[in-house]
């Protein structure tokens, strides 16, 4: 029953998986309560047959239609029948009713953790016990106390249907907003409802009876819960928005009024567009990044947009409050500060989205650039070529480096002889890395700004050099690259990410900086060999990178 356990994130929902887990879960507990209350409670044999039978039918259509247990599905058709067949044996159905309410509740609790497991178990033994009593007839010297059992039973269900709404954490409008929270409003009024009736009603068959109905209402509440997906996190103002609709995750940054940027994964593909406020925007790759991105105008608040990806269609609801905009988010170094978005999301702490990375040039990055054109100057490289464009990081870099090649006796100007530099953004660094291909090129090489360390840009040329503070095929490097990219369908590792991820673990980069090499390497590939590698978290996919220097001087 796995596969009933699963939450899509998506829109839709298995309405056969649906169907057959209420009507399998719910069968299976009146036949166990049967069997397992058989001493003491007489029950018809057509309405056990009856019960046995929906839940042996159950079990065999989900075997024939959905990837389950067969053992799991044999075994239950088998208990369910076997129940009423051996009603006439107290013992026998005893032990059999307990055996098939065990399954019940491996089934249930099939993949969950301790306290959920612990739930279903509260969930699946309060309805065989009720149900038993519910559909039969049972004499007042039988041995139990079905009155006190009652209340046990109607403060367990009260308790446990409580407590499962506290584990949602939707304590907020997506209870009434989503088909989830629904019916976690039904499991937990009709639980509270039977509490109610067990303790204003004296007569305890009617508390049976009557409760029958608010434990079946809960019952088949618990068992669609798995079925239903769970709601997203609600949007906050000012922290990037990352949703699903139209079978595809969707990134919405910065997620404040005005102009925002919506990306999507390679994996979406390229026919997938936004209407938002009557205007439809085509989501189109952009240079130095992965995916697509279309510009959308959102309004101050609650809103939702469109997304339509072939045939599918979804919503995405977005709440951008009152906050200014940033339009450093959504110019050509917007994915690069999407990016940084990410890297907070995917360590499980997103953020505020309160500036970009191309806003400044970080004390880090001044002086690893420094020190790159120090190594240079030592190289023996003659001159430099420094490509740059308007944002406040590449004008600062322009100029440190400027500074630094002057202290140095090296040359700034283009000439094939040199090295090139670039200190740009991705998208810039991605259209000049190109043209350079086209060109003579550079006789020293090309080297690129620590920011710059971008699977789709440090791929635009054959090879390149990046001075960092950390070796991007550590352990930490490795698990922010995977962490990412489980988040966002295959999104390639930043630098930019990688501090916003680091932030939220109470890290950050303080290594000495070192140069380091990355080159495309898939003519190079060989059987088990880890250079390449397109496997996810994966700095350079298709590619390589090594340390070729030691720590730098100052």
């Amino acid at each position: 029953m796995e596969n009933m356990h699963s939450h899509t994130g998506v829109s839709s929902v298995d309405l056969l998986a649906l169907v057959l887990r209420i009507l399998l879960l719910t069968s299976t507990a009146v036949v166990a309560g049967v069997g397992l209350l058989r001493a003491v409670v007489a029950v018809p044999p057509r309405l056990a047959w009856t019960a046995g039978g929906i839940a042996a039918l159950a079990s065999g259509w989900s075997a024939a239609v959905l990837d389950i247990n067969i053992g799991f599905a044999v075994a239950h058709a088998i208990l369910a029948l076997a129940v009423p067949l051996a009603l006439r044996w107290r013992a026998a159905a005893t032990y059999l009713g307990f055996a098939l309410a065990l399954l019940l509740i491996a089934e249930a609790g099939l993949g969950h953790s301790s306290l959920a497991f612990f739930l279903d178990t509260v969930f699946a033994a309060v309805a065989v016990v009720w149900f038993g009593f519910a559909v039969g007839s049972w004499r007042d010297d039988g041995g139990l106390r079905p009155g006190p059992v009652a209340l046990t039973a109607a403060l367990a269900l009260a308790g446990a249907a409580l407590a499962q709404l506290l584990l949602s954490g939707l304590l907020d409008r997506r209870l009434v907003d989503s088909a989830y929270g629904l019916a976690l409003v039904g499991l937990v009024v009709a639980s509270l409802g039977v509490l109610v009736l067990t303790a204003v009603l004296r007569d305890v068959r009617r508390v049976y009876r009557l409760g029958a109905v608010g434990v079946l209402v809960a019952v088949v509440a618990w068992t669609a819960l798995p079925g239903i997906p769970q709601p997203h996190d609600l949007a906050v103002p000012g922290i990037p928005r990352l949703a699903s609709a139209a079978g595809t995750l969707v990134l919405v940054s910065p997620h404040r009024p005005g102009r925002n940027l919506v990306h999507f994964p390679a994996s979406a593909g390229l026919d997938v567009v936004v209407e938002s406020g009557g205007r439809i925007s085509r989501a189109v790759p952009r240079p130095g990044s992965t995916g697509t991105w279309a510009e959308v105008e959102l309004t101050s608040g609650r809103s939702d947009f469109v997304v339509r990806r072939g045939a599918e269609q979804g919503t995405v609801d977005v709440d951008t409050g009152e906050l200014p905009a940033l339009p450093d988010a959504v110019t050509a170094d917007g994915p690069e500060c999407a990016s940084a978005a990410l890297g907070g999301i995917a360590a499980g702490a997103p953020s505020v989205l309160d500036s970009c990375p191309s806003a400044a040039l970080s004390t880090e990055d001044e002086d690893a650039l420094r020190k790159q054109v120090g190594y240079l100057a030592a190289a023996g490289v003659p001159s430099i070529a420094v490509i740059s464009d308007e944002s406040p990081r590449s004008r600062t870099a322009a100029d440190a480096v400027l500074s630094q090649a002057q202290q140095r006796g090296l040359a700034i100007r283009d000439d094939p002889g040199g090295a090139l530099l670039v200190v740009s953004g991705w998208s810039r660094a991605a259209e000049a890395l190109e043209s350079s291909n086209s060109g003579p090129g550079y006789i020293y090489g090309v080297h690129l700004a620590p920011w710059l360390l971008h699977g789709p840009v440090v791929n635009a040329v054959a090879g390149s050099s990046i001075p960092l503070r950390f070796d991007p095929r550590d352990e930490r490097s490795l698990t922010y690259g995977m962490a990412l990219a489980g988040v966002f369908g295959g999104e390639p590792p930043s630098l930019a990410g990688f501090r916003r991820w680091l932030a939220a673990r109470q890290e950050n980069l303080t290594g000495d900086v070192a140069i380091y090499a990355s080159a495309q390497v898939d003519v190079m590939r060989m059987a088990n060999h880890p250079h390449g590698s397109s496997a996810a978290g994966q700095w350079i996919p298709q590619g390589t990178i090594v340390a070729i220097s030691g720590p730098l001087p100052s």
